[in-house]
């Protein structure tokens, strides 16, 4: 329970013998909660553990087509989905129990593999050689703020967004469950817990007690433990999953060796990487499946992801990105930007893929210099080649006739020439601009009866030719005018914004500028510098304003009985 609350609204569930493990977290107050999460227990309990369930499973583990396996995932999801509306019928039954509500994580095995289920902020971590991985994304607005690119000071008031679901079971007419699965692996550990384990227990700790432990029974005490000891302000729950043997593959042998056929194509690998290093970096691997019309995040399980297509189709600025092709690697160098919400990349088809954290990433690399190294250069190869590309895509583009509505500076008058006076000695002439000797002008005639010969210059040196021209010196306004960048200097386009005040964000009130550099002085052309993806400048794009004390209208929130200190 805690040392807060006065009684448990968690609630959880497992038979290891038909592979079903589930843990809730109610909330609503005065014990709706706990009547919510014992609701949702006893619905996925009965839709998973069917014999129609149990049926397609096997199904799925002795076919292994995309068609079983997505079957299999709606059977999942609707058991989830039965469990909504029960409490969604509770609550309207009874006015003592409206807007109680409850979150979700659950796990059901299929030969190889886990099928996970989620709703809310309980969530589910696999430990694989000693690593530690959190598989979910919470459904918090904190999470979705994050995923939009906006930066929250989760220290400060920021972190009162960690409790603000944006969806559970019960809660609205609609719920979002989300699905994925991972494929087991010997030796593999899981952790489903509620918020009252994650909020105190840190995510490389959670590998380092599921590895210490003897048994997965004293690992979760343990967990139980840390939570008391560093605060106790919520109900915590824990179970713990230990793979004894994972079995053989439910996929087709076809269908694996393309798929590994496909994975090892990708450019991430670069040219060093041998096939024993690139199994030991897949092993931070995370499946997921996207369908058409879904986006493939940048910002994921709670941090920067760099993404494998193992199958299907992607687009991105109008290019098709398709099996074997690395999305978004400056994912993995923390200090390259993300893209913004217009360069993200969208399913066209089915998509299967593999996210790659990179925070498991640097975690691999401090635990295998070796191949720490040899990933390190093929990502730093890869985003050189994506930066020539974009380069190039630049000097396309400024060549591109000016088609905006924007006013374009006039040309500068050209004024009367000066007057030329020449001197009455020969001069001595700086050298041309182009290679080669420079031919002296002729003296001024005095008459026409005094012709002198002309003077033949000397010969010039070879290493004079060598020598780069004399130019002479100018100021740096002046000098810049006549810099050329690969093609003509289009002058900056003005903002559709400029002089107007930018547009709040929907839900979020009103928007503060961004902050912009100073602007070059008159005559100077702005050159906009290349970039890995040439991203638009950040030009009107609301940030978020200090934080209100209720919650930002727009987007559904959900309530706790008590918050945690």
């Amino acid at each position: 329970m805690g040392k807060v609350r006065e009684h448990n609204e968690d609630a959880h569930y497992f038979d290891a013998d038909k592979g079903i493990f589930v843990v809730c977290d109610g909330m609503g107050g005065h014990a709706a909660g706990e009547v919510a999460s014992e609701l949702a227990i006893r619905s996925v309990r009965a839709a998973w553990g069917s014999d129609e369930t149990q049926r397609l499973a096997e199904v799925c583990q002795e076919t292994g087509t995309p068609e079983a396996k997505r079957e299999l995932l709606a059977t999942v999801r609707a058991g989830a989905v039965a469990a909504h509306e029960a409490i969604v019928a509770a609550a309207a039954a009874d006015n003592a129990k409206s807007g109680m509500g409850t979150t979700l994580i659950g796990a059901l095995v299929v030969g190889n593999e886990l099928v996970f289920a989620q709703a809310g902020d309980s969530r589910a971590y696999l430990v694989r050689d000693k690593i530690a991985m959190q598989l979910t994304e919470d459904h918090t607005l904190l999470a979705r703020l994050l995923s939009a690119g906006i930066e929250v000071d989760v220290t400060g008031d920021g972190s009162r967004f960690r409790s603000m679901l944006t969806n559970a079971l019960g809660i609205g007419q609609e719920c979002k469950v989300t699905t994925f699965v991972v494929p087991l692996a010997d030796g593999d550990r899981f952790l489903l817990c509620s918020d009252g384990i994650s909020e105190y227990v840190p995510e490389a700790e959670v590998g380092t007690v599921l590895t210490t432990q003897p048994s997965p029974a004293r690992a979760a005490q343990k967990l139980i433990e840390l939570a008391l000891e560093r605060g106790g302000g919520d109900n915590a729950t824990a179970v713990v999953v230990r793979v004894l043997e994972a079995g053989e593959r439910p996929q087709p042998a076809e269908m694996v060796i393309k798929d590994e056929q496909t994975i090892a194509s990708s450019p991430l690998w670069g040219r060093r990487m041998t096939p024993q290093q690139r199994l030991r970096a897949l092993r931070i691997a995370i499946p997921r499946d996207l369908a058409p019309g879904e986006q493939l995040p940048a910002h994921f399980l709670g941090g920067r992801v760099c993404w494998i297509v193992v199958d299907g189709e992607l687009e991105l600025d109008r290019h098709r990105l398709r099996a074997g092709a690395c999305v978004y690697p400056e994912s993995l160098v923390g200090t390259s930007p993300l893209p913004d919400r217009d360069g993200i990349a969208v399913a066209t088809t089915d998509v299967r893929a593999l996210a790659l954290r990179a925070d498991d990433v640097r975690e691999l690399c401090e635990d295998d210099t070796e191949l720490g190294e040899v990933l390190m250069e093929a990502v730093a190869q890869l985003l050189e080649a994506q930066g020539v590309r974009s380069t190039a895509a630049d000097r396309i583009e400024s060549s591109r006739p000016h088609t905006s509505s924007d006013p374009i500076d006039p040309p500068p008058p050209v004024g009367p020439p000066l007057p030329i006076t020449l001197p009455a000695d020969p001069p001595t002439w700086p050298k041309a601009d182009f290679d080669g000797p420079t031919l002296p002008r002729a003296p001024a005639l005095s008459t026409p009866d005094a012709i002198d010969p002309p003077t033949v210059p000397k010969p010039p040196s070879p290493q004079s030719l060598l020598d780069p021209p004399t130019v002479p010196r100018r100021s740096p306004v002046e000098s810049m005018k006549d810099i050329d960048v690969e093609g003509p200097t289009l002058p900056q386009r003005q903002s559709p914004f400029a002089g107007k005040p930018p547009p709040a964000a929907p839900g979020f009130g009103a928007s503060t500028p961004v902050a912009r550099k100073p602007t070059p002085p008159s005559g100077m052309p702005s050159v906009p510098p290349v970039s890995a993806r040439a991203p638009t400048p950040a030009v009107g794009v609301p940030i978020l304003p200090p934080l209100a004390r209720t919650p930002p209208t727009g987007i559904p929130t959900v309530g706790r009985a008590a918050t945690p200190p």
